[in-house]
């Protein structure tokens, strides 16, 4: 199996919820991986948690970088200010890549010791494929949602690993990954049903499971799952169940497909029928998704003014927070203001008058 925890949040998050989380989750974890003997499970650390946490928790930050040195998490590349990758220009793209990679290694001493790369939300487009490569990385992992579509036939592999253009995609099962999501089971009740229901599926053959979430899962989410799954998990399968994505790419064959659909782990089928792959940041039936869009592709012009601020002003967080299943315009407008801040810094008066009446509206969101 398979384990991957997402480590983020957003370079605007505030104080006080940052060391709630750290001390609930971050702290618990590592002071859990410490203890076990063995591999315990893969990771995507954003850069932008690690700037907030150098701060008051570099204890964190160093054990993030002893367990990565030491085998213990086998940590995946990705864009630092966590981007919907392929709603950005690939010069933004290679940004957020190269500051992640120079400044994790450089400021933080943490090295990625794998070949995998993190789509945040798993937002996954075909035109993406030969940037990774591009910069070493042979494998993602993106959600099975895609099998419901009628584009891909089949169900989702447990003894193969899907290659699209050469690059392997492990499938992120939604069903498993949500049901300790939502359904918070204890460990023994994960393992009874895995053991009830996994083997019809897979007759007994060589298997793999992929599953993952949000770090935050386990401490920080309701469920005490930290407690009731996460540790029992790790003392009775780290090092044995639970291999490194690197490890079962290495070890189970590779099936080529002609065809995966532009898609991220909140898409559904009906939005891949509507050609509305990532309904959370950029959809089409959401006019303040667009007219963010707009606003922060005006800053974007002024890259090479400030590099930094059109890194953080891309954050999903911005999109998310005006979604159809979330609605906090207060997190949007910390984007917004970044661009129209870097607007009204350098634009023409007819381009930055046109930004303050779309920055305006966004404003009056509520």
């Amino acid at each position: 199996m398979g384990l991957l925890l997402h480590f983020y949040q957003p370079w605007w998050q505030f104080p006080a919820v940052l060391q709630k989380i750290t001390e609930q989750c971050y702290r618990p974890i590592l002071k859990l991986v410490n203890e076990i003997n063995g591999f315990c499970f893969t990771a995507n650390i954003n850069l932008s948690l690690l700037d907030l946490l150098e701060k008051d928790f570099p204890d964190v930050i160093t054990g993030f970088r002893e367990a990565i040195a030491a085998g213990k998490i086998e940590l995946m590349s990705s864009p630092a200010q966590h981007p919907i990758l392929p709603l950005i220009p690939e010069f933004l793209q290679r940004a957020q890549i190269e500051d992640d990679e120079n400044r994790k290694s450089g400021q933080f001493g943490i090295k990625r010791n794998c070949q995998g790369f993190y789509l945040p939300e798993m937002a996954f487009s075909r035109n993406d494929i030969e940037l990774f490569r591009s910069y070493g990385h042979w494998w993602s992992v993106i959600d099975d949602g895609l099998f419901m579509t009628q584009d891909v036939s089949g169900s989702p592999p447990f003894d193969r690993i899907i290659t699209y253009n050469g690059f392997k995609m492990f499938m992120r099962s939604r069903f498993w990954s949500n049901l300790i999501s939502f359904d918070h089971p204890s460990f023994n009740d994960l393992r009874s049903k895995m053991e009830h229901d996994i083997p019809p599926w897979t007759k007994n053959a060589p298997a793999y499971l992929t599953i993952a979430m949000d770090a935050e899962t386990f401490g920080h989410h309701p469920g005490d799952l930290l407690e009731r799954l996460l540790k029992p998990m790790l003392y009775e399968w780290a090092g044995s169940r639970i291999s490194s994505l690197e490890d079962i790419s290495q070890n189970f064959p590779t099936h080529r497909v002609p065809y995966i659909p532009d898609s991220s782990w909140s898409t559904s089928a009906d939005d891949l029928v509507r050609s509305d792959p990532y309904p959370l940041w950029k959809s089409r039936f959401n006019i303040y998704h667009l007219k963010l869009w707009e606003l922060v592709n005006m800053a974007l012009e002024y890259f090479e003014h400030d590099r930094q601020s059109c890194l953080m002003m891309t954050s999903s967080c911005h999109w998310w927070w005006i979604s159809r299943d979330h609605w906090n315009p207060d997190f949007m407008v910390r984007g917004a203001k970044k661009a129209i801040e870097l607007i009204r810094a350098h634009a023409s008066k007819d381009e930055a008058d046109r930004a303050e009446r779309i920055y305006r509206e966004l404003r009056e969101l509520h």
